[in-house]
């Protein structure tokens, strides 16, 4: 040892301790891969059969062998899948694809799990039993204790499936062979590394020197070429990485300033929820449109757009709900639009857009489309389904107008006379010269009082028509209300409770609905006509024992058992308030009245109200009936739905049924009761009740 040269000495050193350290790296690599690959395809097969067997139970149940055949099919077209079979409970084979191996004793054995039940050095296989699911029987129908839930599922059949090894073992090779390519290129460059490492010692040094001057003089892209080993390689690779680590933390803070700056520019001008633009910037863009429009551009239409029934969404599912809705329906609007046109988020549930060079009839057709988009859309979280709409203001953008404020009063303004009338519309204003902001003290609290004690709330009937032979007898009605004011347009029920559960005044018009039925119920009564009154209520009155309380006096004060009142109220306040709608529908039914759910099965947990709440009375959700034979999904869940409430003694109600044609459908379906143009028009209760009712013979 001590007659080698420095040389040599570290062309040893290095090479040996390098080499051994390669190949066992390389080695140890080599074969965790080789394992590595042979339990990718062992977890790949299993699975395979895991995710197979609940897909074939469904097949094997109902005899769909072609089903099963093609669900084989498609299995062997995935990659290394030679063979799939699928055999009944006997082991008898009923679908089979690919080329099969497996012995017959194998695929007539009786599997608890999930396993590999065969191998060959050229094939693989393995099994999974196929269940049947305990989920199946529906739990309105299953009595109680039918099920004993320790009892392991049926074992209905077996799903196999072979896997071809030839593949892996391609992998193998290759794998071993670049194992070995990169071993032997390992070698080479430390081969070469270690003959230059021993040349000149000095050459190195005085790049280092050279470098650090540069460095020293502000120039960060200085580096020296690495070509020593030892200390000297340690000390060129060292000053390369601080010399890199100092220049990207250089550029990467100058990068992070920039991007920063982007950012808070971004963020300044756009909504971080829906990323649309924000007030800040859509006024701001309104500002240059109007401007524009003073130059003697052509004229812009401005939409302003608030969603409708945005706030059971958020009561019923959380503000997450809410705010998948507001995104879902940004990316709505942003469809209809153009790339000229803007879309922005003002807040809340409010957006704003201003139509590029579209003013007159062809801003009102973008208006109704938005419109008609946002009442077509379903909102879908899950396992409830939410009906929305869009009151929508549009005011032009003219030289008339002198300033922005202008156009955000008249848009606002018309925007909440189109929820005031009834919502889901397009409302147009002019802009004027003075700011006509709406606020939320706009005197509802005075309007609803004054108008209960002038008798301005005028109460209506919407008669509902009987399409099976087991219906009751007599007239059954639902009330609803329209509220009038001197030079107003009518303020339509859905916007007036919404005015009136924010200032508490909700119970107040819902008592004054049930004395009008109640009075109408002892009229027909004494005139021995057959009479049914369904009232709504809202979630307000549900908590309220002097509700109750009213019910009770007012019944007994005209002598009635109250079989004729029907009280309804919608299913999401059963959702939201399911204690106290229990409570509520016990009391009401002590008192011989029944109880109505409505906007029923527009989600999943419609079905357990019907036994928590027991109704006699279900109004279906206009979501299933408005496409009705044209959606087969909403044709067959109408049908479930009839048959579970047909079974329980419920009367089902399609209501909104403008079309004649759609009366015969839901009758084959076995709807009870029909609701709408298409049956008889909404006409003032009192009228409706001298004519229909008292005067009939």
């Amino acid at each position: 040892m001590n007659r080698l040269t420095l040389r040599h000495r570290l062309l040893l050193l290095t090479l040996l301790p390098s080499a051994v350290i390669a190949i066992a790296l390389v080695a140890y690599f080599t074969i965790s891969g080789i394992h590595t690959l042979e339990g990718e395809l062992r977890t790949k097969g299993m699975a395979t059969v895991r995710y197979l067997a609940p897909i074939s139970e469904y097949g094997i149940i109902a005899g769909q062998i072609e089903s099963l055949h093609g669900l084989a099919q498609a299995t062997v077209q995935e990659p290394s899948v030679k063979a799939a079979i699928i055999v009944n409970q006997k082991g008898r084979a009923i679908a089979v694809s690919g080329r099969v191996s497996l012995a017959s004793e194998t695929l007539r054995q009786a599997l608890d799990e999930p396993t590999q039940v065969a191998e060959t050095d050229r094939w693989v296989a393995f099994g999974a039993p196929v269940r049947r699911s305990l989920n199946e029987t529906d739990a309105l129908f299953e009595p109680a204790g039918a099920a004993d839930k320790n009892t392991p599922p049926e074992v209905i059949g077996h799903i196999f499936v072979e896997f071809d090894k030839s593949e892996l073992a391609t992998r193998q090779r290759d794998l071993l062979n670049r194992g070995l390519l990169i071993v032997l290129f390992g070698l080479m460059v430390l081969a070469i590394l270690a003959v230059t490492m021993a040349d000149n010692l000095a050459k190195p040094v005085m790049q280092l020197v050279h470098a650090v001057r540069e460095m020293s003089s502000g120039h960060l892209n200085s580096r020296v070429q690495v070509t020593s080993s030892g200390e000297i390689g340690v000390l060129e690779q060292g000053f390369n990485e601080m010399a890199t680590h100092i220049q990207e933390a250089h550029q990467s803070m100058q990068s992070r300033i920039e991007e920063a700056t982007a950012q808070l520019a971004f963020q300044a001008r756009h909504d971080a929820l829906t990323g649309l633009l924000n007030r800040r910037e859509f006024e701001h863009r309104l500002d240059k449109a109007l401007t524009s429009v003073q130059a003697g551009g052509e004229e812009c239409s401005v939409l302003f757009i608030d969603l409708d029934r945005f706030k059971p969404v958020n009561d019923t599912c959380g503000h997450l709900a809410g705010d998948e809705l507001l995104r879902q329906i940004s990316q709505l609007f942003q469809g209809r639009l153009r790339e000229e046109d803007t879309l922005a988020r003002l807040g809340g549930d409010e957006f704003g857009i201003i139509l590029a060079n579209c003013g007159g009839p062809r801003a009102r057709q973008v208006a109704e489309d938005i419109c008609g988009l946002a009442a077509a859309y379903r909102f879908i979280w899950q396992d409830k389904v939410f009906a929305i709409g869009a009151s929508i203001g549009l005011t032009p953008l003219s030289r008339r107008v002198r300033n922005i404020t202008e156009i955000l009063a008249a848009g606002d303004s018309a925007c909440y006379r189109a929820k005031e009338t009834g919502r889901n519309q397009v409302c147009e204003q002019e802009p004027l010269n003075t700011e006509e902001r709406r606020h939320e003290t706009n005197g509802w609290s005075t309007r609803i009082a004054s108008a209960l004690a002038d008798d301005r709330l005028h109460i209506e009937a919407m008669p509902l028509h009987a399409l099976q032979s087991n219906a009751q007898t007599g007239h059954l009605v639902e009330l609803t209300a329209r509220l009038h004011e001197p030079g107003q347009p009518p303020v339509a029920l859905s916007a007036l409770m919404d005015a009136a559960e924010r200032y508490d005044l909700a119970p107040t018009i819902d008592l004054r609905f049930v004395e009008t039925a109640i009075n109408a119920l002892a009229r027909a009564q004494r005139q021995n006509k057959s009479l049914h009154c369904l009232v709504p209520l809202s979630g307000a009155s549900l908590g309220r024992s002097e509700v109750v309380d009213s019910i009770a006096a007012s019944l007994a004060s005209h002598n009635l058992s109250g079989n004729g009142l029907c009280l309804i109220f919608s299913e999401d306040v059963s959702t939201h308030q399911t204690s106290q709608a229990i409570e509520f529908s016990r009391q009401v039914r002590a008192l011989g009245c029944q109880i109505g759910l409505n906007d029923f099965g527009g989600g999943l947990s419609s079905f357990s109200h019907l036994r928590s709440i027991s109704p006699g009375y279900v109004k279906l959700s206009r979501s299933l009936t408005r496409d009705l034979g044209g959606n087969r999904a909403s044709t067959a869940l109408l049908r479930a739905i009839q048959e579970i409430t047909a079974d329980q003694n419920i009367y089902s109600i399609a209501e909104g049924i403008d079309d004649i044609w759609a009366i015969k459908q839901l009758k084959d379906l076995g709807i009870s009761y029909v609701q709408g143009s298409a049956v008889a028009p909404c006409e003032p209760f009192e009228v409706w009740l001298e004519g229909a009712v008292l005067r009939s013979v």
